[in-house]
Protein backbone atom coordinates (compact mmCIF):
# COMPACT_ATOMS: atom_id res chain seq x y z
CA UNK A 1 0.00 0.00 0.00
CA UNK A 2 1.92 3.72 -1.26
CA UNK A 3 2.18 6.04 1.83
CA UNK A 4 -0.23 8.52 1.76
CA UNK A 5 0.69 12.14 0.04
CA UNK A 6 1.44 14.08 3.35
CA UNK A 7 3.24 11.65 5.05
CA UNK A 8 5.59 10.71 1.60
CA UNK A 9 5.67 15.11 1.66
CA UNK A 10 7.13 15.21 5.41
CA UNK A 11 9.30 11.93 4.98
CA UNK A 12 10.52 13.33 1.42
CA UNK A 13 10.91 17.01 3.22
CA UNK A 14 13.41 15.79 6.02
CA UNK A 15 15.11 12.94 4.69
CA UNK A 16 18.08 14.09 6.29
CA UNK A 17 17.30 14.79 9.42
CA UNK A 18 15.06 11.58 9.54
CA UNK A 19 18.26 9.45 8.59
CA UNK A 20 20.12 10.94 10.98
CA UNK A 21 17.93 10.30 13.88
CA UNK A 22 17.66 6.59 12.65
CA UNK A 23 21.41 6.14 12.33
CA UNK A 24 21.96 7.42 15.80
CA UNK A 25 19.06 5.12 16.72
CA UNK A 26 21.10 2.26 15.81
CA UNK A 27 24.48 3.06 17.96
CA UNK A 28 21.84 3.76 20.43
CA UNK A 29 19.88 0.18 19.83
CA UNK A 30 22.47 -2.24 17.98
CA UNK A 31 19.81 -4.65 17.54
CA UNK A 32 17.17 -2.36 16.19
CA UNK A 33 15.40 -4.13 13.09
CA UNK A 34 15.15 -2.20 10.17
CA UNK A 35 12.62 -4.45 8.22
CA UNK A 36 10.73 -4.01 11.41
CA UNK A 37 10.82 -0.35 11.38
CA UNK A 38 9.93 0.09 7.60
CA UNK A 39 6.88 -2.20 7.74
CA UNK A 40 5.89 -0.35 10.72
CA UNK A 41 6.34 3.01 9.15
CA UNK A 42 3.78 1.66 5.61
CA UNK A 43 1.78 -0.14 7.77
CA UNK A 44 0.33 1.19 11.28
CA UNK A 45 2.14 4.46 10.60
CA UNK A 46 0.65 5.54 7.46
CA UNK A 47 -3.23 4.49 8.32
CA UNK A 48 -2.47 6.63 11.61
CA UNK A 49 -1.66 9.50 9.60
CA UNK A 50 -4.37 9.16 6.98
CA UNK A 51 -6.86 9.50 9.11
CA UNK A 52 -5.05 12.50 10.83
CA UNK A 53 -4.61 14.21 7.65
CA UNK A 54 -8.52 14.26 6.99
CA UNK A 55 -9.22 16.14 10.22
CA UNK A 56 -5.86 18.56 9.99
CA UNK A 57 -3.06 18.58 7.41
CA UNK A 58 -1.16 20.77 9.19
CA UNK A 59 -1.05 18.56 12.00
CA UNK A 60 0.66 15.68 10.32
CA UNK A 61 4.52 17.36 10.48
CA UNK A 62 4.31 16.80 14.68
CA UNK A 63 2.29 13.70 14.49
CA UNK A 64 5.22 11.78 11.77
CA UNK A 65 7.81 13.66 14.01
CA UNK A 66 6.58 11.95 17.25
CA UNK A 67 5.89 8.47 15.61
CA UNK A 68 9.00 8.44 13.89
CA UNK A 69 10.97 9.27 17.11
CA UNK A 70 8.82 7.20 19.44
CA UNK A 71 8.90 4.01 17.10
CA UNK A 72 12.35 4.08 16.84
CA UNK A 73 12.67 4.24 20.38
CA UNK A 74 10.43 1.36 21.10
CA UNK A 75 11.68 -0.89 18.91
CA UNK A 76 15.04 -0.58 19.96
CA UNK A 77 13.89 -1.24 23.24
CA UNK A 78 11.79 -4.18 22.09
CA UNK A 79 8.89 -3.03 23.67
CA UNK A 80 6.88 -3.37 20.17
CA UNK A 81 8.05 -5.14 17.01
CA UNK A 82 8.39 -9.19 16.63
CA UNK A 83 8.36 -10.29 19.80
CA UNK A 84 8.02 -7.11 21.73
CA UNK A 85 6.59 -6.91 25.04
CA UNK A 86 4.10 -4.52 24.53
CA UNK A 87 2.87 -5.15 21.05
CA UNK A 88 -0.44 -3.11 22.11
CA UNK A 89 1.29 -0.34 21.86
CA UNK A 90 0.62 0.34 18.28
CA UNK A 91 -2.90 -1.06 18.77
CA UNK A 92 -3.70 1.81 21.34
CA UNK A 93 -2.58 4.21 18.63
CA UNK A 94 -4.47 3.51 16.18
CA UNK A 95 -7.31 3.21 18.57
CA UNK A 96 -6.41 6.77 18.64
CA UNK A 97 -6.60 7.39 15.00
CA UNK A 98 -9.95 5.87 14.73
CA UNK A 99 -11.64 7.24 17.73
CA UNK A 100 -10.06 10.93 18.17
CA UNK A 101 -8.35 11.73 15.18
CA UNK A 102 -9.04 15.79 15.85
CA UNK A 103 -6.98 15.08 19.63
CA UNK A 104 -4.33 13.58 17.94
CA UNK A 105 -3.86 16.31 15.88
CA UNK A 106 -4.17 19.12 19.04
CA UNK A 107 -1.87 17.24 21.30
CA UNK A 108 -0.14 13.93 18.89
CA UNK A 109 3.17 13.78 21.10
CA UNK A 110 1.09 14.06 24.71
CA UNK A 111 -1.46 11.18 23.66
CA UNK A 112 1.17 9.09 21.76
CA UNK A 113 3.77 8.84 24.54
CA UNK A 114 1.35 8.59 27.45
CA UNK A 115 -0.23 5.84 25.57
CA UNK A 116 2.39 3.83 24.62
CA UNK A 117 3.21 4.55 28.38
CA UNK A 118 0.69 2.85 30.06
CA UNK A 119 0.27 -0.12 27.41
CA UNK A 120 3.84 -0.85 28.60
CA UNK A 121 3.14 -0.34 32.02
CA UNK A 122 0.12 -3.07 31.44
CA UNK A 123 2.63 -5.56 29.53
CA UNK A 124 4.30 -5.89 33.21
CA UNK A 125 0.79 -6.17 35.40
CA UNK A 126 -0.91 -8.46 32.89
CA UNK A 127 -4.01 -7.31 30.68
CA UNK A 128 -4.86 -3.93 29.29
CA UNK A 129 -7.35 -5.12 26.79
CA UNK A 130 -10.21 -4.11 28.45
CA UNK A 131 -8.79 -0.95 29.20
CA UNK A 132 -8.74 -0.10 25.74
CA UNK A 133 -11.65 -0.97 25.56
CA UNK A 134 -12.66 1.43 27.43
CA UNK A 135 -10.47 3.93 25.85
CA UNK A 136 -12.00 3.34 22.55
CA UNK A 137 -15.10 4.79 24.24
CA UNK A 138 -13.85 7.65 26.03
CA UNK A 139 -11.55 8.53 22.79
CA UNK A 140 -15.28 9.32 20.73
CA UNK A 141 -16.45 11.38 23.64
CA UNK A 142 -13.91 13.61 25.54
CA UNK A 143 -13.38 16.78 24.22
CA UNK A 144 -10.19 17.57 25.02
CA UNK A 145 -6.55 15.65 24.81
CA UNK A 146 -6.55 16.51 28.72
CA UNK A 147 -9.90 15.35 29.41
CA UNK A 148 -8.67 11.99 27.46
CA UNK A 149 -5.58 11.46 29.44
CA UNK A 150 -7.37 12.10 32.74
CA UNK A 151 -10.41 9.62 32.13
CA UNK A 152 -7.95 7.07 31.21
CA UNK A 153 -6.25 6.86 34.35
CA UNK A 154 -9.37 6.55 36.26
CA UNK A 155 -9.97 3.98 33.88
CA UNK A 156 -6.93 2.00 34.22
CA UNK A 157 -7.67 2.13 38.21
CA UNK A 158 -10.70 0.68 37.43
CA UNK A 159 -9.67 -1.99 35.42
CA UNK A 160 -7.25 -3.09 38.02
CA UNK A 161 -4.23 -0.63 38.65
CA UNK A 162 -4.90 -0.41 42.11
CA UNK A 163 -2.11 1.94 43.07
CA UNK A 164 -3.39 4.57 40.89
CA UNK A 165 -5.93 5.18 43.21
CA UNK A 166 -5.26 8.02 45.14
CA UNK A 167 -4.21 10.10 42.10
CA UNK A 168 -7.72 8.87 39.89
CA UNK A 169 -9.58 9.98 42.88
CA UNK A 170 -8.38 13.40 42.69
CA UNK A 171 -8.48 13.26 38.91
CA UNK A 172 -12.17 12.25 39.11
CA UNK A 173 -13.14 15.85 40.97
CA UNK A 174 -12.56 17.94 38.27
CA UNK A 175 -13.28 15.49 34.99
CA UNK A 176 -16.73 15.50 32.85
CA UNK A 177 -18.84 13.80 34.69
CA UNK A 178 -20.23 11.70 31.00
CA UNK A 179 -16.49 10.73 30.97
CA UNK A 180 -16.53 9.89 34.60
CA UNK A 181 -19.25 7.58 34.43
CA UNK A 182 -17.84 6.20 31.42
CA UNK A 183 -14.57 5.42 33.14
CA UNK A 184 -16.05 3.77 35.65
CA UNK A 185 -18.59 1.66 33.99
CA UNK A 186 -21.33 3.66 34.70
CA UNK A 187 -24.27 4.46 32.46
CA UNK A 188 -23.61 8.15 32.62
CA UNK A 189 -27.59 8.34 32.98
CA UNK A 190 -27.70 6.64 36.18
CA UNK A 191 -24.27 8.62 37.56
CA UNK A 192 -24.47 10.29 40.75
CA UNK A 193 -22.68 12.36 42.74
CA UNK A 194 -22.75 10.38 45.81
CA UNK A 195 -20.99 7.50 43.83
CA UNK A 196 -17.67 9.76 43.93
CA UNK A 197 -18.29 10.27 47.47
CA UNK A 198 -18.56 6.90 48.61
CA UNK A 199 -15.42 6.32 46.11
CA UNK A 200 -13.58 8.62 48.47
CA UNK A 201 -14.89 6.90 51.63
CA UNK A 202 -15.40 3.17 50.86
CA UNK A 203 -12.34 1.14 49.65
CA UNK A 204 -14.94 -1.59 48.78
CA UNK A 205 -17.45 0.27 46.71
CA UNK A 206 -18.04 -0.13 42.95
CA UNK A 207 -20.44 2.03 41.66
CA UNK A 208 -20.96 -0.46 38.93
CA UNK A 209 -21.81 -3.52 40.94
CA UNK A 210 -24.54 -4.26 43.61
CA UNK A 211 -22.71 -3.70 47.20
CA UNK A 212 -21.05 -6.78 48.28
CA UNK A 213 -21.60 -7.64 51.73
CA UNK A 214 -19.00 -7.20 54.38
CA UNK A 215 -18.29 -11.66 54.87
CA UNK A 216 -14.89 -11.54 54.29
CA UNK A 217 -13.54 -12.39 51.09
CA UNK A 218 -10.59 -13.22 49.02
CA UNK A 219 -10.07 -10.44 47.31
CA UNK A 220 -7.20 -10.56 45.41
CA UNK A 221 -3.56 -12.38 44.68
CA UNK A 222 -0.88 -10.60 44.55
CA UNK A 223 3.38 -10.99 44.71
CA UNK A 224 5.24 -14.52 43.88
CA UNK A 225 8.86 -15.47 45.09
CA UNK A 226 12.23 -14.70 43.05
CA UNK A 227 12.73 -17.33 40.45
CA UNK A 228 9.09 -17.71 40.00
CA UNK A 229 8.08 -14.42 38.19
CA UNK A 230 8.19 -12.68 41.33
CA UNK A 231 10.18 -9.97 43.95
CA UNK A 232 10.17 -11.72 47.25
CA UNK A 233 13.31 -13.11 48.44
CA UNK A 234 11.37 -15.09 51.30
CA UNK A 235 7.76 -15.05 52.95
CA UNK A 236 6.50 -11.43 53.42
CA UNK A 237 6.25 -9.72 56.66
CA UNK A 238 2.96 -7.40 56.25
CA UNK A 239 2.32 -4.27 58.28
CA UNK A 240 1.48 -0.95 58.04
CA UNK A 241 2.40 2.49 58.60
CA UNK A 242 0.63 5.71 58.51
CA UNK A 243 -2.47 3.77 56.49
CA UNK A 244 -0.02 2.54 53.83
CA UNK A 245 -0.04 -1.16 53.78
CA UNK A 246 3.66 -2.43 53.21
CA UNK A 247 5.52 -6.32 52.46
CA UNK A 248 8.91 -6.55 54.16
CA UNK A 249 11.04 -9.37 52.52
CA UNK A 250 14.62 -9.80 53.09
CA UNK A 251 16.02 -7.07 52.26
CA UNK A 252 13.16 -5.37 50.37
CA UNK A 253 9.87 -3.62 51.32
CA UNK A 254 6.83 -3.14 49.14
CA UNK A 255 3.79 -1.55 49.09
CA UNK A 256 0.28 -3.28 48.96
CA UNK A 257 -2.37 -1.48 46.95
CA UNK A 258 -5.96 -3.27 46.88
CA UNK A 259 -9.41 -2.16 46.83
CA UNK A 260 -12.45 -3.03 44.92
CA UNK A 261 -10.68 -2.99 41.49
CA UNK A 262 -8.01 -5.10 42.01
CA UNK A 263 -4.36 -5.44 44.39
CA UNK A 264 -0.72 -5.00 43.50
CA UNK A 265 2.99 -4.62 45.36
CA UNK A 266 4.95 -2.03 43.84
CA UNK A 267 8.66 -0.88 44.83
CA UNK A 268 8.42 1.01 48.27
CA UNK A 269 11.20 3.61 47.50
CA UNK A 270 10.88 6.45 50.11
CA UNK A 271 13.89 4.66 52.17
CA UNK A 272 11.41 4.82 55.44
CA UNK A 273 12.34 1.54 56.86
CA UNK A 274 10.69 1.77 60.01
CA UNK A 275 9.25 -1.09 62.02
CA UNK A 276 5.73 -1.75 60.50
CA UNK A 277 2.52 -1.87 62.95
CA UNK A 278 0.06 -4.69 62.92
CA UNK A 279 -2.15 -4.19 60.35
CA UNK A 280 -5.76 -2.39 59.89
CA UNK A 281 -8.55 -3.43 61.90
CA UNK A 282 -10.36 -6.06 59.32
CA UNK A 283 -7.30 -7.22 56.84
CA UNK A 284 -5.97 -10.52 56.07
CA UNK A 285 -2.88 -11.58 54.65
Amino acid sequence: MPLTPAFTDVLRGGRSEFNRRFALAQQRYPGLDAAAFSALLEGSVNAIVERVVRIDTGAVPALVDTLYDTSLALLGQRWIGPGGRAPSVVSGWELLAEHAPALLAQQPQALIISTANALSHWSAHGGGDDWLLTLAELASRARNPDDLLRAGQVAAWRHGLAHYRSSALERARSLDRELLALALGVVPENWHESMLVRLHAERWYRPDRPDVGAAPRVVGQVGAFVGFGGRFEEPPLAGEIGGELLLDSGSARFSLYADAYGANVQAHGDGQLLAAQRLPKGWRI
